[in-house]
């Protein structure tokens, strides 16, 4: 049987194994999402952004389907630190216009309307306006 002190050693081991797992938790990517738009069957537009511990962020579309589980994701931008400060664009232009191409092809499939895309902005390493929707304000696809 264990002593008292014994159980009370156990407890802190346990203690401090859960808070080293939380501290790790907090040092991941936090990741917010956005619907933007819906199509009339229930697939979603979200906009997915991504901000790192260590400084940079990640911008991505995904659409989810009505079904539980069926999503693709579209990263367009990426500039997440690799842990040593810098910032670096690892989603080049070319493929960032790529992936908006595959984006608009999965719209139209999923007939999400109100949207446009606008790959000349892959140019930028801000990616600001990439996807427009045409009333920002209201629910998606009112």
């Amino acid at each position: 049987m264990p002593t008292r002190t014994t159980a009370i050693a156990r407890l802190l081991w346990v203690l401090s194994i859960a808070c080293r797992a939380s501290a790790a938790f907090a040092m991941g990517v936090q990741e917010s999402k956005t619907p933007l738009a819906r199509s009339a069957d229930g697939a979603t537009l979200y906009e997915v952004r991504g901000q790192g511990p260590e400084g940079g962020g990640s911008l991505a579309y995904r659409l989810q389907g009505p079904a539980p589980g069926r999503s693709a994701d579209f990263v367009v931008s990426s500039d997440l630190s690799p842990g040593d400060g810098s910032r670096p664009q690892s989603v080049s232009a070319d493929v960032c216009r790529q992936r908006l191409a595959a984006l608009a092809v999965e719209l139209a499939k999923r007939k999400i309307v109100g949207v446009t895309l606008h790959p000349e902005e892959c140019r930028t390493n801000r990616r600001v306006g990439l996807v427009v929707v045409a009333n920002p304000g209201a629910a998606p696809n009112d």
